[in-house]
């Protein structure tokens, strides 16, 4: 309020002191603080609603490309042509409408209950004895390389592998050394076993989850006692090795020059560096490469050239990176076509652009993980069906594929499907499961967990039919009678996350990785 005299009145928090002696009252600053919030949380906004634009406009970008090329391809033809997810998609739909179809084919299917009884063999009863009295074992002198892999593998599920047992394992020069944790080997232990090892006929070392042992120091040591290092090693996994730096790996690049497959997933001390210290040793050999979970791996140009090195790598995982699209889209625009497992799970911000690029660029492609990805739309199926007609084994956990869609492509590419994971993907239903019962004789490995809005008539076609499955995974099936799990329990096929069931009661039961083909 304005005074006689025109001048305003000061507010009371913010009046002069009358006299000397008197304080001024304390600013209240809450207001000031809570409008920095705010400020900061629109600004987070913005930049979010920015990026995601600039996604939007490179899904659409690359959706115009190939829309072009497909006009393209029908003037060269002189005719339209329709592709095989689109007239899978028309076939379904055609089914759909014949409501005899559904009637018919969903009454009165027959499960096969006969369960047989596997009987462990004398091989199998054997190594489970040793693996539970391993500290009395005294040797491994002439047992062969692949039984004491799966004996290592025993211990180590025991939490029973230390130092003892590792110098047994490096008994007899073996040629394959191959050790799923190596948790409690410590450094100066790693250090001994490595140089008393015969490093002449080792051409395989699998030093899983040997995080704290698998320093610089450790391997700066090794050099020094054995200079000339791994001559002959072709295979390395070093899964979990923390504390290993890009310095410890250009050491190891030099000591191991015929490597071939090299798995660092979960390397967290890792960098750009080290990609490009791997493509400059191995750039025109190097056929697996696992940088799966590195967080020092950022996107950057150093990473993009560098992985472009690579001229023969057929195995490539880069899952749990975060915006690495324009990474990927120009390595597969460039290499995809040597490529045959590809994992992208996890990958934040990849969308149906890079999945274009992976459709048009890799058709040799066998095993395909694209599990975890929000933006993907079946724009992305679509290109992968026409274009990677050599699938074995995909995982689409957690995507937000319809159901028509999923079903268009197992109609079209299920007959050679091995592994199907379609777990958390909630819109599969009937047309999935028809198209699974009609299309996938060939499977042996199926989850279908959590997806809810499968029926229990569903799940007797695809037993009936799928003559080879093993094993099928149905964690969170609540909507089916507690009669027909139990009836399930009573089927050939190994059922697992039945209710009721002990989850520990599953440890031993695990679908086949794919790096056991490359590490």
């Amino acid at each position: 309020m304005a005074s006689p005299g025109g001048s305003r009145e000061i507010p009371a928090a913010f009046a002069e002191p009358d006299s000397d002696d008197e304080e001024a009252p304390p600013v209240d600053t809450t207001f000031l603080d809570l409008l920095c919030i705010a400020a900061d949380t629109v600004m987070k906004r913005d930049a979010r609603i920015r990026y995601e634009q600039r996604l939007a406009e490179e899904a659409k970008y690359h959706k115009k490309i190939a829309k072009r090329e497909e006009e393209e391809e029908d003037q060269v033809n002189g005719k339209g042509i329709k592709s095989l997810f689109n007239e899978a998609k028309e076939a379904i739909e055609k089914r759909r409408t014949d409501s005899d179809e559904y009637t018919s084919s969903s009454i009165g299917i027959e499960l096969n209950l006969t369960k047989v009884k596997e009987v462990p063999t004398l091989m199998e009863m054997s190594l489970r004895v040793l693996a539970d009295n391993s500290e009395a074992i005294t040797s491994l002198n002439l047992v062969p390389d692949h039984l004491r892999t799966k004996l290592s593998n025993l211990v180590s599920s025991k939490r029973k592998l230390d130092t003892r047992f590792m110098k047994l394992l490096i008994q007899g020069s073996p040629s394959e050394i191959s050790v799923k944790n190596c948790v409690d080997i410590e450094e100066k232990d790693l250090a001994n076993i490595l140089c008393d090892c015969n490093r002449v006929s080792l051409k395989v070392l699998n030093l899983d989850l040997c995080g704290r042992a698998m320093t610089e120091n450790v391997i700066t040591e090794f050099l020094k006692r054995s200079p000339n290092g791994f001559p002959y090693l072709t295979k390395l996994s070093l899964q979990g090795a923390f504390c290993l730096t890009n310095n410890g790996l250009a050491l190891i690049a030099r000591s191991a020059p015929l490597l071939r497959n090299i798995n660092l997933s979960y390397c967290s001390y890792l960098t750009s560096r080290a990609v490009k210290i791997l493509a400059d040793n191995f750039g025109s050999t190097l056929r697996g490469l696992n940088i799966g979970g590195c967080q020092g791996i950022i996107p950057s140009n150093v990473f993009k050239r560098s992985l472009r090195k690579f001229e023969k790598l057929s195995y490539l995982s880069v899952a749990g990176l975060n915006s690495i699209h324009d990474v990927v889209a120009a390595f597969v625009a460039s290499r995809g076509s040597n490529l045959t497992h590809l994992s992208l799970a996890s990958c934040t911000y990849l969308n149906d652009g890079t999945m274009w690029t992976v459709g048009r660029c890799c058709p040799n492609l066998e095993v395909l993980d694209i599990s975890q990805l929000d933006y993907l739309t079946d724009a992305s199926l679509k290109e992968i069906t026409n274009g990677c007609r050599s699938l074995k084994s995909v995982r689409f956990t957690r995507n937000r594929f319809s159901d028509e869609a999923v079903a268009a492509f197992l109609e079209v590419s299920g007959g050679s499907l091995t592994q199907l994971f379609l777990d958390h993907v909630r819109d599969v239903g009937q047309e999935t499961a028809l198209s699974l019962a009609n299309t996938c004789n060939r499977l042996r490995y199926l989850d279908l967990s959590w997806c809810r809005k499968l029926t229990e008539e569903d799940l007797r076609r695809i037993l009936s039919c799928c003559s080879l499955l093993r094993s099928l995974k149905l964690f969170g099936w609540m909507q089916v009678r507690d009669e027909f799990l139990e009836e399930l329990s009573g089927s050939p096929v190994h059922i697992v996350g039945l209710k009721m069931t002990s989850l520990f009661a599953h440890l031993d039961d695990f679908y086949t990785s794919v790096d056991d083909k490359f590490f």
